[in-house]
């Protein structure tokens, strides 16, 4: 095998993944003759000034990096004080399983919708700093007013809306932004800087758990957090993240390789405009089949998240337990965090090892043990079934950050160079919108119907289970059928 195979296979995983995925493809960013034309021709520009060093935040690697730690960590602290808890907040309010499932559903269908318009503005405008600040702060205020619609199921419903509109896009954003100032050398290892996110989520979570669960004013203490770590995250954005004049600097570097704008947008020589970086973001197979990989996790884990923690209360109000599930709980939250970081800082060496496309899917496959585990082991309250609770919480959050940060790096190296904002949001929307929509929607209806979450929970690890096992027989079996 030629040292060019051998470094493909790397890439690409196994074979037999590899060549179900449609990894044969050349990446958008190597398979571009013109760009390398334009590296090639690219003339010698003179070293940035100090100035435009400090605009960037780019004055060292190091210090870069201990920004964007902080950053994540801040960020996380102010999310992680109330989304993880929006469920429980529900059932407190009063609404029924069908109504949270309905509820929960908004918040998907929004960034399905609007993901997408925010990407495409920031990579239009070049404003990316400016739209992360404005929608962040915007979704926290109205995120803020939810504490003040309990009891009217439209009113909470649009407050819902309003925040969601603007928080779409935010996650995605941040993550792009991140990883376009990493060196080529360092964009797998995004992991290790984005589990600092992960560390401060579970901090406020597990600590927001226990108190919206020990105090009858919890969720007042959980909203007041919310708006004052808020406030602390909005500071460390306007201190780590890169300033906007960055982007502007990449455009008109841009612009000296043979680019100019019109109507405020880019085109290259070749005459590919934004709107045509769209169609080829669409048309590669290596992008639809991370997108698909994308929404079954969405869809797993958009059930999960909103009915895991009522699926536990449930539990141990049927075995008489009911005053040790709010200590549980959140040592649940602890052990969420702790497999999320692991896997945060692991996901480069597993796609260095193993390839993205390989470590992608392993983590779709781990999607219905979570169910099973969830719903409970043996019938009991027992060591065993808490400690699987406990394994779910790690497994859980160890898919998403395995998933996440792979996709994150690998949707930036297939993206066309123009697209990758949009690229990115796009696949919230597809996370959130396809996925957690139908997650949260059907999540509902079906623990409506079948009584409680954890015979819900059996069905779909069962259906799941069944559908994965279909996938990877068909993806072992193509190779055998091009022979």
């Amino acid at each position: 095998m030629s040292s060019l195979q051998e470094q493909q296979q790397v890439n690409n995983g196994p074979p037999c993944v590899s060549s179900f995925f449609g990894t044969n493809e050349i990446p958008f960013s190597n398979s571009s003759t013109h760009e390398m034309n334009i590296e090639k021709n690219k003339p010698t520009v003179a070293m940035p000034s100090s100035d435009e060093n400090e605009c960037r935040g780019l004055t060292s690697v190091l210090s870069h990096r201990n920004k964007i730690r902080l950053l994540y960590f801040f960020y996380r602290i102010s999310t992680g004080s109330i989304i993880p808890i929006m469920s429980l907040y529900m059932q407190h309010a009063g609404w029924s399983s069908d109504q949270i499932g309905k509820l929960q559903s908004i918040r998907p269908i929004m960034t399905m919708l609007s993901a997408p318009m925010w990407g495409g503005l920031a990579d239009r405008t070049g404003r990316k700093r400016l739209v992360l600040m404005t929608t962040f702060v915007t979704s926290a205020i109205f995120r803020l007013f939810v504490r003040f619609t309990e009891g009217n199921f439209v009113l909470l419903a649009t407050a819902l809306c309003a925040t969601s509109f603007f928080y779409s896009a935010t996650t995605s954003l941040l993550d792009s932004i991140v990883v376009s100032t990493l060196p080529e050398n360092e964009k797998r290892n995004f992991g290790k800087l984005r589990l600092w996110g992960e560390i401060g989520n579970g901090v406020s979570s597990s600590t927001m758990m226990y108190v919206v669960n020990k105090f009858d004013h919890g969720f007042d203490y959980a909203f007041l957090i919310h708006g004052i770590s808020s406030v602390v995250a909005l500071a460390f954005m306007v201190f780590c993240v890169p300033d906007d004049c960055a982007n502007q600097s990449t455009a008109k570097e841009v612009s000296t390789n043979g680019t100019h704008l019109r109507n405020n947008t880019l085109i290259f020589r070749n005459g590919t405009t934004w709107k045509e970086g769209a169609r080829m973001i669409f048309g590669n197979s290596q992008i639809l089949t991370l997108f698909s990989m994308v929404a079954v996790t969405g869809y797993s884990l958009g059930f999960l998240e909103n009915f895991c923690y009522i699926n536990l209360r449930q539990i141990y109000t049927k075995h008489g337990q009911m005053s040790l599930a709010g200590r549980d709980i959140s040592l649940c939250r602890v052990f969420t965090s702790l497999g999320g970081v692991l896997c945060w800082f692991y996901s480069g060496s597993l796609q260095s090892r193993f390839g993205p496309d390989s470590v992608m899917f392993s983590s779709v496959c781990c999607l219905p043990l979570c169910f099973f585990l969830y719903a409970g082991i043996g019938g009991r309250l027992g060591p065993a079934t808490k400690a699987g609770f406990l394994l779910s919480e790690a497994i859980r959050s160890g898919i998403f950050a395995a998933l996440w940060s792979t996709a994150t790096v690998r949707l930036n190296e297939l993206s066309p160079p123009d697209m990758k904002a949009i690229a990115q949001t796009i696949m919230e929307s597809v996370y959130r919108g396809l996925g957690h929509t139908s997650g949260s929607y059907f999540g509902g209806i079906l623990c409506h119907e079948y009584g409680s979450a954890a015979n819900a929970f059996i069905l779909v690890g069962r259906v799941l289970l069944t559908f994965l096992c279909v996938v990877g027989a068909v993806g072992f079996m193509k190779p055998a059928r091009k022979k």
